[in-house]
């Protein structure tokens, strides 16, 4: 953070009333009920496990949005398309994963209501087109995907979401080739850079940790890779999971700029004391997975995510909706 936003932090907050610190907490207490953390082991179930340097990155951002009556901002870098492996996905269009998501957002805003009568609303930031080339997805099938996600938010809760990605980002270019290197040129750190900050810092190592495995697993179950061994697709993947993440870090830098007064919400588990909130909408044993790399099963009453590949059809029935695969219910 530079120093001109943490003055400006601090004058928002020398600013803002009892009242109006004690709805920023609930609002970012209620935020984090949802919140997924790299390491669970140090959270208590009570009040008092949440400390102030957790809340602190965030606060100034909520203080803005109730000292100026409007709805809390939250951006979220997401929806990128579904993953190419089908082992691991039904298609290449969104499912009951996401739609399912996208409620659960919906029920925070409103749970974020409750407590600030302007609610929220949540700019969802599709980084499909930022690394698409890198993790094998086609960009029409990116383009597809974003469509659908939009035209479910927009007939849901017309007031609620906001799509936003790298063509609205450079309008002016035509080439996404061309949008990319833009993005890199403007907001985009070295090799080496995140190279070092991977050995020095913990939740970026583990960042680059969860996206290597996730690349491995997409790679693996692509027809053009067939031929490769698995130590072939490991080196390819750590590879390329440098250029997602210099990519997706220069996404958010770019976000921040374009949406500076907006909580930044994560799909990735986060540390506690972070800039990020990383949330989990839907339950799953693996605390990395998301909608796009996953499928959504029906259990028990709740929903939950898998891989495919770990569902099994002789006990899980696939339902269609509007004639594409949608879920599979547990018997």
């Amino acid at each position: 953070m530079s120093a001109m936003q943490e003055q400006a932090n601090e004058q928002i907050a020398n600013q803002a009333t009892s009242a109006q610190w004690d709805m920023a907490l609930a609002v970012l207490g209620t935020i984090f009920e949802r919140r997924c953390v790299i390491d669970r082991s140090d959270i208590v179930n009570d009040d008092s496990s949440t400390s102030i340097s957790e809340v602190k990155p965030h606060l100034a951002r909520v203080l803005h949005s109730l000292q100026s009556d409007i709805p809390v901002e939250m951006v979220l870098p997401a929806f990128p398309g579904k993953s190419p492996n089908r082992k691991k996905t039904l298609s290449h269009l969104p499912d009951l994963a996401e739609q399912h998501f996208i409620d659960q957002l919906h029920q925070l805003c409103e749970e974020i209501r409750a407590i600030h009568p302007k609610g929220a609303k949540v700019h969802i930031c599709s980084d499909g087109y930022v690394f698409s080339d890198v993790v094998k997805i086609p960009d029409e099938h990116v383009k597809d995907y974003t469509q659908a996600v939009n035209e479910y938010c927009q007939s849901r809760y017309p007031s609620i979401f906001s799509m936003y990605d790298l063509t609205d980002t450079y309008p002016n270019l035509k080439c996404l080739s061309t949008m990319r290197e833009e993005l890199i040129m403007q907001y985009g750190a070295s090799f080496f850079v995140l190279k070092q900050r991977v050995k020095e810092e913990d939740e970026f190592a583990s960042l680059y940790r969860g996206i290597t495995r996730f690349l491995s697993e997409d790679y693996s179950g692509l027809p053009s890779m067939e031929h490769l061994s698995k130590n072939q697709i490991q080196r390819m993947a750590r590879s390329a999971a440098y250029r997602v993440i210099q990519r997706s870090e220069a996404w958010g830098a770019l976000l921040n700029a374009k949406f500076p007064h907006a909580v930044r919400l994560s799909i990735h588990p986060q540390f506690r004391c972070s800039s990020k909130i990383g949330i989990r909408l839907i339950p799953g044993r693996d605390i990395w997975r998301t909608p796009w790399h996953s499928v959504a099963v029906h259990r028990d009453g709740a929903y939950f995510l898998e891989s495919r590949s770990n569902v099994d059809e002789r006990t899980n029935r696939l339902v269609f909706s509007a004639g594409r695969p949608s879920h599979y219910i547990s018997h």
